[in-house]
């Protein structure tokens, strides 16, 4: 991460230059009692979605299990009310899916669906709710590290995009959740994992929003140069359009997905204050696309690979891309307000 005066500086700068464009100004400030209802409203939704999610289909996903509960999560810590009896639920359904391929995982033998990008979701989802290191993580982290090519990255696996969407996302992730979950012993092994991840993000010339966003999440986690964070900050921040929003291909219009996950990313990587003017214009952007039953739609552009099923989440066909739209629009609005002592109900 960079240092706080480092923070501030590239705040102020690019405050200044979208000020000069014509952004919004210090006198529009994020309505936080919009940004309290907006939250309240979704979390109920997404947290409800992941065990009738796992009802229908006996499995669990990085839309209904894993982004909800790095959600929750988030929420809690800002002091919003959280379902912990679902929370713990959700967490332990998760558990309970890896635990019978322990040994499998051990071997390289994928009987679980764990491409990269599932198991690393996984891990960062357990994580936020504090589950501990054990022999079941440890499986889980070396199944991972041994997917690791020889120039760095990890390999996507899932072509359904956004959320299975090139090697950016997939090495952020994976080099996160050997952070979040080391193996003793093998902690200076990691560590250099993650530094020859670091190298391959560096290198890497992202072309959309949700790559540009990974990068910026992967250096940050990885503790890159602050000029290296910033300049990855800079190429996000500029495809920020005039609504507000961001957008997962050009010729689509700003949706609830790529905004929320590029605010996050601009916040938990480069530091970028809730009180900037670009993230106040996000910020907007999302509380106007707000549905008044709490959720985000946003239209899927995958393809689908099971039959079709109600999975607990609104929007039909769209649900599942809806739901990790709306997990990162949570993070994005909860995070412009000040931690609080958590909430519990």
């Amino acid at each position: 991460m960079i240092h706080k005066e480092e923070t501030v500086r590239f705040a102020n700068l690019v405050g200044v230059a979208l000020l000069a464009a014509g952004g919004a100004t210090a006198a529009d400030p994020i309505d936080g009692a919009a940004v309290r209802r907006a939250v309240e409203k979704a979390l109920p939704l997404l947290q409800a979605a992941g065990p009738q999610f796992f009802d229908k289909s006996g499995c669990i996903s990085c839309h209904n299990q894993s982004l909800p509960a790095m959600a929750a999560a988030l929420a809690r810590e800002r002091g919003f009310a959280v379902d912990q009896r679902l929370a713990q639920q959700t967490l332990k359904i998760t558990a309970a899916v890896f635990s019978p391929h322990r040994e499998n995982l051990l071997q390289a033998v994928n009987s679980v669906p764990a491409a990269t990008e599932v198991s690393s979701y996984a891990l960062l989802g357990m994580a936020a709710e504090k589950y501990p290191a054990d022999r079941l993580t440890d499986a889980m982290v070396h199944d991972l590290a041994q997917k690791q090519k020889a120039d760095g990255r990890w390999a996507n696996l899932d072509r359904r995009p956004p959320l299975g969407h090139g090697d950016l996302a997939t090495t952020a992730l994976c080099l996160r959740a050997l952070q979040l979950y080391p193996i003793e012993g093998r902690r200076e092994e990691f560590q250099k994992r993650i530094e020859r991840a670091r190298a391959w993000l560096l290198a890497a010339t992202p072309k959309l929003s949700d790559e540009r966003a990974f990068q910026l999440l992967g250096l940050g986690w990885s503790k890159a140069s602050a000029a290296d964070i910033q300049k990855a900050a800079q190429g996000l921040l500029a495809e920020q359009r005039p609504d507000g929003g961001w957008t997962q291909l050009p010729a689509l219009p700003s949706d609830a997905y790529a905004t929320g996950q590029a605010l996050t990313a601009l916040q938990q990587a480069a530091g970028l204050p809730a009180t900037d003017a670009a993230y106040r214009k996000g910020a907007r952007f999302l509380l106007g696309a707000q549905l008044p039953d709490g959720s985000w739609h946003v239209q899927t552009r995958a393809m689908g690979f099971q039959p079709y099923f109600e999975g607990g989440f609104p929007h039909g066909h769209d649900q599942w891309i809806s739901a990790a739209a709306s997990s990162w629009a949570v993070m994005a609005l909860a995070a412009t307000v000040e931690p609080k002592p958590m909430a519990r109900r």
